[in-house]
């Protein structure tokens, strides 16, 4: 629990929340996690909160790297010129669900803070406002801010294609779960999350391969395949020249079509 649980006249919220982008083998961050710490800065600076939390400890796949996403953000903050006092770390979750479950846990719950403020990528503003709504529920003020991802066009257009399937999984996973439902919540995480239950009913090969799933049923692999290798999408069905062909071919059937028009029609039963 924080020394410091009312929020401080003058702020809009009790504290800014900057979601983890990953963290490279010597300890320091991507530029994905450096734009997120630095846009949280800006708003810590501006007085928007008294305080900021860093949330995440690694990724849901891939080994446990020897720092942990959130302490990394912090060394960064602190060259940036936050005060240590000011920062507190997160380092439990694995995933976006994980980011809001337990910061409402470890911070928002302990110390009845209410407003918070939500930085992360452009790409991924979509999907964690989406499960910070399931988390949280109607009883917290959040608002996001999004902080630029530096990627090419090329590079955001892959990136919104993993965000669709990891979008229609989780509407598929989480659909029933009402929003701020804290037991069920609750169970969710120590009995079915991959990530955090001990004997999860749903395990990351299950997780891995629906995901995959999803991204065949709506031909998204394919669209990744040739963007990653930088080849033109294969064209539609019934492209150009095939339209062309049929249009040659509808030709001389419309001139028929004409000619029965215009000839006269005998009544409907006549001999």
């Amino acid at each position: 629990m924080s020394d410091s649980p009312v929020r401080p006249p003058g702020h809009t919220a009790d504290a800014i929340v900057v979601l983890g982008g990953g963290v490279e083998p010597d300890g320091s961050l991507p530029q994905v996690a450096q734009s997120r710490v630095a846009r949280a800065v800006e708003l810590f600076d501006a007085g928007i909160a008294p305080r900021i939390i860093l949330s995440g400890r690694c990724s849901l796949s891939g080994p446990t790297p020897d720092i942990t996403e959130a302490a990394a953000m912090a060394v960064y903050a602190w060259d940036l010129g936050v005060p240590p006092e000011a920062i507190l770390l997160e380092e439990e979750s694995r995933d976006t669900v994980g980011n809001a479950y337990f910061t409402r846990e470890l911070f928002l719950a302990p110390n009845g803070w209410t407003s918070i403020r939500v930085v992360t990528s452009d790409f991924h503003l979509s999907r964690a406002a989406w499960v910070f709504r399931k988390i949280l529920g109607p009883h917290y003020d959040y608002s996001f801010v999004s902080a630029p991802s530096g990627f090419s066009p090329r590079e955001l257009i892959f990136r919104a294609l993993e965000e669709c399937k990891l979008s229609i999984f989780l509407n598929e996973w989480l659909e029933a779960l009402v929003e701020g439902d804290e037991n069920a919540i609750g169970r969710l995480m120590a009995q079915e999350h991959p990530g955090y239950a001990d004997a999860p009913t749903l395990s990351y090969d299950d997780m891995r391969r629906r995901i995959d799933e999803i991204a065949h049923i709506n031909q998204i692999a394919g669209t990744q395949r040739w963007i990653t290798e930088g080849q033109p999408p294969p064209p539609p069905r019934g492209g150009p020249e095939r339209r062309k062909q049929r249009d040659r071919r509808a030709v001389p059937r419309r001139r028929e079509e004409a000619m029965v028009a215009a000839e006269p029609h005998e009544p409907e039963g006549a001999p």
